[in-house]
């Protein structure tokens, strides 16, 4: 009864924020507070796959994102890597067996002692695959801050049906509503182009949020290739 609800909500919501929040109030409501959803449309063009537009929303704190940002990009998590190349779902136990036999690059390593530092040192990756046409999207959610592994397997174990179900349609339903670019941005892109919109210098910007001036060039190259503008203007 309770899934029909979820279904009956997420067919009849009319922006990505809606299909969003509903999605995370009902993640917590069984046990996984924090949730990550990427997607990706992929255009074939004369036998090359290129991506053409994307789509990221997550509840992790904002200070998580920005130093993910600030140390490379998300393509240097483990569990993202791995839910863009396979489809199902797999425990972020996975990345620990590999980061014991020596398999993960020191960006990979990285970004997983980020994480424990941020208290998620437990979680699930779940692959969509191609189950859309020309999409190719991934869930990445975890429990509580500092909850263990063998508490967030009962909490698997219990909902995991359901979780992965919520999961395909959430994604579904995302890929056929319009959703504005600028939800693409992180915090910091936010922050750095409104301090540019009003005039800052690069230099100014750089010593108002305690950046390197080519950090903050960074961020407004990234902010344009998310806004899909040639120019910062």
């Amino acid at each position: 009864m309770e899934l029909l609800k979820d279904i009956d909500a997420l067919l009849t919501a009319r922006t990505p924020q809606s299909v969003w929040q509903h999605y995370v109030d009902r993640l917590s409501s069984l046990g996984f507070s924090h949730v990550a959803y990427c997607g990706l449309r992929i255009l074939d063009v004369h036998g090359d796959r290129m991506v053409d537009d994307g789509i990221f929303l997550s509840n992790y704190p904002p200070r998580l994102l920005q130093e993910i940002q600030s140390q490379g990009t998300f393509s240097n998590l483990p569990m993202y890597r791995w839910m863009s190349e396979n489809r199902g779902s797999e425990s972020w136990e996975w990345m620990q067996r590999r980061r014991r036999a020596g398999r993960l690059s020191l960006p990979e390593e990285r970004m997983l002692d980020l994480f424990a530092r941020h208290g998620h040192v437990s979680g699930y990756a779940i692959g969509l695959g191609d189950s859309v046409p020309q999409m190719r999207a991934g869930v990445i959610l975890s429990g509580a801050i500092g909850m263990r592994r063998d508490e967030l397997d009962v909490l698997w174990q219990r909902h995991r049906a359901v979780v992965t179900a919520l999961a395909g349609l959430v994604h579904m339903r995302l890929s056929t509503l319009p959703y504005r670019s600028e939800s693409l941005l992180t915090l910091r892109q936010r922050e750095v182009l409104e301090y540019i919109s009003v005039g800052r210098t690069i230099q100014e910007v750089a010593e108002l949020l305690d950046l390197t001036p080519a950090t903050v060039e960074k961020h407004l190259r990234l902010a344009r290739k998310a806004l899909g503008a040639r120019t910062t203007a």
